[in-house]
């Protein structure tokens, strides 16, 4: 599969903003499992051996106003990244937190990809927005207090690396079946 570079509106709020208040599902989350062809193209990690087949919406409410955001379709993922320890307090890749990862993750990677005129580096003001909309999308999604803030604290503690790192070759060209 070949890779490539989606343009990306720029999905971040203007600095300042003070709450997100909700989250609405839009799309079902659908994915692809493609192992030869993300082996093929992410030789680094071949955990993410999943791919976003569909445009994935989620509709946030932010300082009371409405807005979106949306995963391309051909995202690399591995569903929900959590260290080994995690399993030990029940956190796993999939679960009800699933669709807020996703999105998550998408958003760690979007910095390197808008194409709006904005510059194109990691600012912690969106990493902030990341991880708040993670929190508050596994809250509508049902995600239990507890569980949901050790996510939560996990994204905020471990996080600052992998939003502020450069990774190419995150989408990838579906085929047509």
């Amino acid at each position: 599969m070949d890779t490539y570079e989606p343009v990306i509106d720029n999905p971040y709020p203007a600095p300042g903003w003070s709450e997100i208040e909700r989250v609405e599902y839009i799309d079902p989350l659908i994915l692809r499992r493609e192992p030869k062809a993300v082996q093929a193209t992410r030789r680094e990690r071949v955990d993410a051996d999943y791919i976003v087949a569909a445009p994935y919406t989620l509709a946030y409410w932010l300082d009371g106003q409405r807005r979106e955001v949306t995963v391309p379709s051909g995202m690399l993922t591995d569903l929900s990244s959590s260290p080994a320890f995690a399993a030990l307090l029940g956190i796993r890749r999939v679960g009800r937190h699933l669709e807020a990862s996703i999105v998550h993750d998408f958003l760690y990677l979007a910095w390197q990809y808008v194409t709006d005129g904005t510059p194109r580096e990691p600012r912690d003001e969106d990493r902030r927005f990341s991880d708040e909309l993670m929190r508050v999308a596994m809250e509508h999604a049902g995600v239990g207090r507890v569980r949901r803030n050790l996510i939560y604290g996990a994204v905020r503690a471990f996080g600052p690396g992998p939003f502020k790192g450069e990774n190419p070759d995150n989408f990838v060209v579906l085929p047509d079946d």
